[in-house]
């Protein structure tokens, strides 16, 4: 079976001190891979553009986290969950659902739905959660040639990942084709490892790099998205700064420079300044989103921060005719595991290793979940003052059929589901469960009933449902 990634992540520098032990007699082994790019250059006509947000009434924005198949699956009962439940018109909550950015394993979920749309989730079970791909992957930590393999970059290339998504389960589809009409906006997230900054597969980030979306496969955004360390070597994306003739946003350079700027405003600036600079940056390389942001929530607070609109990503007519907008972050995490707590011994060196890396994965999305809280209630509070300060005129125009509107009738809330509400025997079951690319099929079922009962249960799915 394959191992939990992260936890393989965490082994990174034992193995590297192997590997430099023994890198002159395994250099000769080693071969050094020539990754291709998984982008292309813009071409010379318009560049399409995903449509904006539907935040007409009642809408749902989701977040998946990361954690291999356990997140996929529980994601996966959400979603389910969702469209078990009727909304006010007589359609179902999933029909409401206009986002959702998803890291590493949840973003499998999210990208199958994007493209499938509601109507294609049955067959996401057949498609990924039912296959046992492990032995496709080199797992083995005590093999010398997989200490040559990591020493050289991964314990495995970028093709066993990306190829093996495109092939089984997204066959062949692009990016674009996440942008249908009516179908939730995706954003797929993952780590520059160069800037260390958060990286969304969203129009601002290639728009940077001169570089086409839309034609990139959605299995290299998704395997960009899981390439844990050292287990998949990072995925590689180019910078075509060279023959770009698009400049780059205004408050790009404005806020690389301000020091009243947040700080994930200023770094990500900076990172997006350097990709169209040929002499410090021609590639990026792309890991885990985890490694950034678990929950994927950083791009969206970036989004805010650099909005230049009271409303953005919101249109003008979504953010008038928007009244309830409830985000819902979908936490698939593990619990702690390992009987060193009950001892005055502690852990061992690799249980240090593992404990701080959990350590600091947990405290970064923990932060950036309070951030994106924040965030949340000040972008309420821009859209309400956008709406009530439209001349009487305009403001009908934009709600035009909706009964009784008023300008302050708006609010969104943020919440988030997680193993912990439910069951306490079944939550802790569920978080027991290893980070995987598959898992058993009694563990899916338990963690597909989880992610229904849990939505189920939620007070803000509740509340949309009446």
């Amino acid at each position: 079976m394959f191992p939990d990634p992260h936890h393989a992540a965490k082994h990174s520098s034992v193995l590297t001190m192997v590997a430099v032990v023994l890198a002159v007699a395994l250099a000769g082994c080693a071969t050094q891979d020539l990754s291709t790019p998984v982008n292309q250059p813009v071409a010379e006509t318009v560049q399409p553009q995903p449509p904006g947000l539907d935040g007409d009434g009642d809408i749902i924005a989701l977040s998946f986290s990361g954690g291999g198949a356990r997140a996929a699956a529980f994601s996966f009962g959400v979603l389910q969950g969702l469209r078990a439940m009727p909304d006010a018109g007589g359609g179902s909550l999933l029909d409401r659902v206009a986002l959702v950015s998803a890291v590493s394993g949840g973003a499998i979920t999210a990208a199958y739905f994007g493209q499938r749309g509601g109507e294609g989730l049955d067959s996401f079970r057949t498609d990924y959660l039912d296959k046992d791909w492990a032995s496709e992957l080199h797992t083995s930590l005590a093999s010398p040639v997989n200490w040559a393999r990591a020493y050289d970059g991964a314990l495995n290339e970028r093709d066993r990942l990306g190829d093996w998504l495109n092939a089984e389960v997204f066959r062949d589809g692009t990016v674009a084709d996440l942008w249908r009409s009516g179908r939730p906006r995706i954003w797929i997230n993952a780590t520059d490892l160069y800037s260390g900054v958060p990286f969304a597969f969203v129009p601002l980030y290639f728009d940077a790099l001169c570089s086409d979306l839309a034609r990139v496969r959605i299995a290299d955004a998704v395997a960009a998205s899981m390439s844990v360390p050292v287990v998949f070597r990072p995925v590689v994306v180019a910078s075509y700064a060279e023959q770009c003739k698009m400049p780059l946003p205004d408050w790009v350079a404005k806020a690389a420079h301000d020091r009243q700027a947040s700080e994930l405003l200023r770094v990500t600036a900076r990172a997006l300044e350097s990709y169209r600079d040929p002499s410090r940056v021609r590639f990026l390389h792309l890991v885990d989103g985890g490694v950034a942001d678990n929950f994927g929530l950083s791009s969206l607070i970036l989004m805010r921060h650099a909005a230049t609109t009271p409303f953005a990503p919101l249109t003008a007519r979504d953010a008038v005719r928007v009244r309830r907008m409830t985000f819902l972050v979908i936490n698939a995490e593990q619990s702690p595991s390992g009987g060193w707590s009950l001892t005055p011994e502690g852990p061992n060196g690799v249980e240090t290793l593992s404990a701080a890396m959990d350590g600091s994965i947990n405290l970064n999305k923990r932060r950036a979940y309070d951030a994106f809280r924040d965030t949340i209630a000040s972008w309420e509070r821009d859209v309400r003052r956008y709406r009530c300060s439209l001349p009487k005129e305009e403001a009908a125009r934009l709600a035009e059929g909706i009964k009784n509107w008023n300008c302050g009738n708006v609010r969104f809330a943020v919440d988030m589901i997680s193993f912990a509400d439910l069951d306490a025997k079944l939550g802790a079951r569920l978080a027991a469960a290893p980070t995987r690319v598959s898992l058993p099929a009694d563990l899916i079922d338990a963690l597909i009933e989880g992610g229904v009962d849990a939505v189920k249960a939620n007070r803000g799915a509740r509340l949309l449902s009446r």
